[in-house]
């Protein structure tokens, strides 16, 4: 017997359906998430960082300026200091032991050594390593990259061991040249020097990182038209790679002299600030009052003055990267 039944209704269920389809889009319209403005987005990425940063940066140096107002001593650490104003910074500048003049000048001369020397083989080192093949490239720059990774005070006593005026590397090098046995880290002058030239062994790496990486960037056409030119190495060194590296060379100063200024571990390794205070920097002074004179007011004036000196080498270096920044648009 032939079917009586009725053919579907496709018409009828095709419009069900749509209708069906549009209530559930609307429902997903009124259970959207509500969507972030486009400013909100990189602060919401930022905030992990930026309450690291105030955690472990901001609020120490904050307890340093506070502390630096005050009389806090170790042996009263558990009252309440009285605030001094800037009598600290008075004491520092004028106090008994190494005349501040000397520890400034100390500084100075490790920083302005660091930087130099730092600067100077990472940059070379740098050239040399990206002249190099890819294969080459990258196992060289692990291994010269070990200094920097070492800890402080294992490179102190291996360097303390190379200056040692009888079994040191440094005078059986100099010895079978005529030279007599220096007392690298008990005089003023050779002791700075030895300490410049540990620091850099040290602090190389960094710049060596930034350096070459810049300079994988560097346009190879630029450098195929000097060549085309008839320009030589030093040449094409000195008027493209050079220029073209400019802002992460900036970069690469900035923190060698931060470094070099907030140096510790080495300098107190190595000779702790001697001959009779001939070696002491910013950074040992800090050591010296707080922990062993136990005055907790004048470390941290002296820790303000570091956060001070470094601070403004920022700005500069903000200031100067804007100024480069702005000649590029």
């Amino acid at each position: 017997m032939p079917s009586t039944m009725p053919p579907p209704r496709w018409t009828s269920w095709s419009s069900e359906n749509r209708g069906l389809t549009a209530d559930l889009t609307a429902g997903r319209r009124l259970v959207s998430r509500p969507r972030l403005p486009g400013w909100a987005a990189p602060w919401l990425l930022l905030t992990p960082a930026l309450i690291l940063l105030c955690v472990l940066v901001l609020l120490p140096y904050a307890g340093a300026l506070l502390f630096s107002v005050t009389d806090g001593r170790l042996i009263t650490i558990g009252t309440l200091p009285r605030l001094v104003g800037l009598s600290n910074f008075e004491k520092v500048v004028s106090s008994t032991g190494p005349e501040f003049g000397l520890v400034v000048a100390a500084s100075a001369v490790f920083t302005l050594g660091t930087l130099v020397g730092s600067l100077g083989l990472g940059t070379l080192l740098g050239l040399a390593v990206t002249s190099l093949r890819p294969k080459l490239r990258g196992p060289l720059l692990a291994l010269l990259l070990v200094p920097w990774i070492i800890a402080g005070v294992v490179v102190g006593y291996t360097w303390k061991l190379v200056y040692d005026p009888q079994i040191g590397l440094a005078n059986a090098m100099l010895v079978p040249l005529g030279v007599g046995r220096v007392a690298w880290l008990l005089e003023r002058w050779p002791a700075i020097a030895a300490l410049v030239v540990a620091n850099v062994w040290a602090a190389y790496g960094v710049v060596l990182l930034v350096v070459s990486s810049a300079l994988t960037n560097v346009p190879q056409s630029l450098i195929l038209a000097g060549q085309v030119d008839g320009a030589g190495t030093l040449t094409i060194i000195r008027r493209i790679v050079l220029p073209n590296i400019r802002r992460a060379f900036l970069l690469a100063a900035l923190v060698a002299v931060v470094s070099g200024l907030n140096v510790f571990d080495l300098i107190f390794v190595m000779t702790g600030g001697g001959p009779t205070y001939q070696t002491e920097t910013l950074a040992l002074t800090m050591y010296r009052l707080t922990f062993r004179r136990g005055d907790i007011g004048e470390g941290a004036a002296v820790t303000v003055m570091l956060f001070c000196f470094s601070l403004a080498l920022a700005i500069v270096y903000v200031w100067s990267w804007q100024r480069e920044a702005r000649k590029w648009r």
